[in-house]
């Protein structure tokens, strides 16, 4: 089977009691971007899974994993997977190194949740007690099949790629702009909050 390399996101995770085989990779997976059981696509879109004394390696195909979980109907978020596999990601305060956390702030005697990354905050909205924060990380981006072209950096190609899960096709480079194509599940100002905020 040929398949496109510039689909393939490269990702490791520390290993530990809750990943011990390829079941357990699908289960955390599985629940760290979705409410829904979605290993059977997940299966159908992993590659080269590796296990060391410490570390799971594997390769995730995220446009076609995407684009199966949409036609579906299954609300996920496969946006900075890395970070959503580690242990306390979905945890108030997590602080892990290179991964946005969820904080609590208080205003005006109203506690607000707060996604925050690096000097950056985005309020979420009132802080629900009740609310999982695995729920509100899978509703984060409302998702759309939409297509147009946009301006980046070019210091911005890469994350694109990897947020899109593909290369998109380069148009033309103005005033230090890249004018590209964009095939997504997310909105051209959803994409520019992914890219700028993370």
């Amino acid at each position: 089977m040929s398949r496109n390399l510039s689909a393939y996101q490269e990702i490791s995770i520390q290993k530990d009691i809750s990943i011990m085989n390829y079941e357990d990779i699908l289960d955390s997976i599985s629940s760290s971007v979705a409410q829904e059981d979605i290993q059977e696509y997940i299966n159908q879109n992993i590659y080269n899974i590796n296990f060391s004394s410490d570390k799971v390696s594997f390769e995730i195909d995220l446009e076609s994993l995407s684009k199966d979980l949409f036609a579906q109907n299954i609300k996920f978020n496969l946006i900075l997977l890395e970070c959503s596999l580690r242990k306390n990601f979905f945890s108030l305060n997590s602080n892990i190194s290179d991964c946005p956390q969820f904080n609590q702030k208080i205003f005006n005697k109203k506690k607000y949740l707060y996604l925050t990354y690096k000097n950056l905050s985005f309020r979420i909205g009132e802080d629900n007690t009740q609310k999982d924060l695995r729920e509100v990380w899978y509703n984060f981006l409302s998702l759309n099949n939409d297509n147009y072209k946009t301006n980046i950096t070019p210091d911005k190609y890469l994350k694109t790629k990897n947020y899109l899960g593909y290369s998109p096709k380069i148009n033309s480079y103005n005033n230090r702009n890249l004018e590209i194509e964009i095939e997504s599940l997310y909105n051209e100002k959803q994409f520019h909050f992914l890219i700028n905020f993370f």
